[in-house]
């Protein structure tokens, strides 16, 4: 088969380029703690940063002290530049989320504010600042998919590709790619080792490259218990299958002993440490006591195990938030179609032989079939764990620590219906992922976390400009006008923001006045009400927009208006004064606008 050219260097630069794009702006628009388990995996980070230990697994918390600690080092050397002894963005658990128990409806499990949004402070920046680790995490996970897939597929650069497009814009790795949870250094760390895996095969009688797979499977210990398990047991029967091939029972047992000594000196230390504080390696008699509340206690049935499949399917592709922000139905149609047409290309590749190759599969597709292996692997190991845990292991990202073999397999399907379309394919496929990957965060993911609050740096687009703070509980930071109709009215919207604690839900008035301050037109309303938000819901720093429909003045130019706003008790009629850097005013301000008509 003649090899194809490809600029493989540039294409791959590009794809983790637009990747890296595509992941920031997912761990922006994803609203703080609304992934699973942040909340948990970020209290580690901070734990870390305050007390310079690793946290003791406690009944009662549920948290993330059972997991191993290298991701959350990581992420703490990439938070450590924020202050966290400012508390802004800190979690504000909310009443009314779907899965509190407490009969709410609410997807959000935090409560936000505009003090959590950009520009970021306090625990804000220290949670972005580590999803932006999990960001980098990512982008080696997408370059070392295409890698592998050029190792098995060298003559056919196009698959690899495919690959990485298959993992890159896979709106739910985005999703998990771009927020804090350990995941993410286990799905890099796997796919490296299945790329080492495949290199020692190639040379198995060279030690240090199983000390290298070794150190990368006691790396994945050190990543999360219940997902390394698959890249040691892969790297087993790539040694058993190496010392049949040649017949050596030495190199399997010099090759396993040094895979054993390298994950023992990387990963022994934590073993040891789960043994002395817990009495097992991995604490999980603890584990189980603490989230009893997620295990299972019943048999696995037939139908468990349909509700876990398709669960697994659509989650993989894309359901976000908690496990309750779903795509539209046809999302996970098209998933399926497409994942349907990669499997029975699959099944053709496999069983087409050209001509030159050896009869024998395993010398043959050996680098497929440890690939096959590890999607396997992986599966079979989240299978054994549902036998112990209930619906909330039924989570599609379970299986991304072998996402990049599941995908070059699709590629190498998709190939198979399209033999001398390959770049076309490429493409085709490219295109309508992308499109997903942009369309999931702004059509799916935002919506879904609609709120009153609006960001800070909405006030950066604001023209009109006010700092106006009255009774020292909410202040006036702009506004904005713009005729209504046939342009006999105006909307003034205003942009308010707490300051204090509002001890009432103040009303706002605004007179439209003319040249000589007679009231024209009038509007009073409690900003945010309307929107079941009203002032004393208001959290520190949040920034509320509230819009009045008034009269235009006749005797003034066109496109001149003039308003009086001011706060005031509504029960008692009392207005708030207006508090300047220059001592106590008046009770209200006037603001003056010119457009062009």
């Amino acid at each position: 088969m003649k090899v194809q050219r490809y600029p493989r260097g540039r294409y791959l630069c590009v794809l983790a380029a637009v990747y890296l794009v595509l992941a920031s702006a997912y761990s922006v628009i994803v609203p703080a703690y609304e992934s699973p388990d942040e909340v948990g995996h970020f209290a580690y980070v901070t734990h870390l940063l305050g007390t310079g230990s690793l946290p003791v697994q406690a009944v009662g918390n549920l948290g993330e002290a059972h997991q191993p600690p290298l991701y959350y080092a990581i992420a703490a050397l990439a938070a450590a530049p924020a202050d966290l002894k400012n508390q802004t963005g800190a979690f504000r658990a909310n009443p009314e989320f779907v899965w509190a128990g407490r009969g709410g409806l609410d997807e959000n499990v935090s409560l936000h504010g505009s003090a959590e949004t950009f520009p970021f402070r306090g625990h804000a920046l220290a949670l972005h600042l580590a999803r932006l680790s999990s960001v980098l995490m990512g982008t080696v996970t997408v370059v070392f998919t295409v890698l592998i897939g050029w190792r098995v597929f060298p003559a056919v650069p196009v698959i690899g590709l495919l690959a990485g497009v298959l993992t890159a814009f896979n709106p739910q790795f985005l999703f998990i790619s771009g927020v804090v949870n350990n995941d993410n250094l286990l799905v890099m760390v796997s796919t490296i080792s299945w790329w080492q895996i495949l290199r020692v095969v190639e040379q198995p009688a060279r030690l240090r490259q199983w000390a290298v797979a070794g150190l990368l499977t006691g790396l994945a210990f050190l990543s999360k218990v219940n997902g390394s398990v698959a890249t040691g047991l892969v790297a087993l029967i790539a040694l058993v299958i190496c010392a049949f091939r040649r017949r050596s029972w030495r190199l399997f047992f010099t090759g396993a002993g040094t895979v054993a000594a390298a994950v023992l000196g990387v990963a022994g230390w934590w073993w040891l440490r789960n043994q002395l504080l817990y009495g097992d390696p991995f604490g999980m008699a603890t584990y189980r006591e603490i989230f009893a509340v997620n295990l299972r206690y019943g048999p696995l049935r037939l139908h468990d195990l349909r509700q876990f499949f398709c669960a697994q399917f659509e989650s993989f592709w894309g359901v976000f938030g908690w496990m309750n922000v779903r795509a539209p139905d046809w999302y996970y149609w098209a998933f399926g179609a497409f994942c349907s047409l990669g499997t029975i290309g699959l099944a053709v590749c496999a069983l087409r032989r050209r001509a030159g190759e050896p009869v024998s599969i395993l010398e043959a597709r050996l680098p497929v079939i440890l690939l096959g292996v590890a999607f396997l692997a992986q599966e079979i190991i989240i299978v054994a764990v549902i036998t112990q845990c209930n619906e909330s292991c039924y989570q599609g990202r379970y299986l991304f620590p072998a996402i990049a073999p599941l995908a070059i397999l699709l590629s190498w399907g998709i190939s198979g219906w399209f033999p001398q379309r390959y770049p076309v394919t490429l493409w085709v496929v490219a295109a309508l992922l992308l499109t997903a990957a942009i369309v999931v965060p702004l059509g799916v993911i935002a919506p879904a976390y609609d709120s009153v609050p609006l960001p800070k740096w909405r006030l950066w687009l604001v023209r009109d400009r006010a700092d106006v703070d009255f009774g020292d509980m909410m202040g006036l930071r702009g506004y904005a006008v713009r005729e209504q109709g046939d342009g006999s009215e105006a909307v003034l919207t205003l942009y308010w923001q707490r300051l204090d604690v509002p001890d009432f839900n103040y009303s706002v008035f605004v007179h439209s006045i003319d040249a000589a301050d007679q009231l024209i037109g009038q509007q009073d309303l409690v900003p945010g009400d309307s929107q079941k938000y009203p002032p004393i819901a208001w959290m520190p720093g949040d920034i509320v927009a509230g819009s009045h429909v008034v009269s235009i003045p006749g005797d003034l130019p066109p496109g001149t208006y003039r308003f009086r706003v001011g706060v005031y008790n509504w029960a008692t009629g009392e207005q708030l004064p207006i508090t300047s850097p220059d001592g106590f005013a008046d009770d209200y301000v006037i603001l003056e606008r010119v457009l062009k008509r």
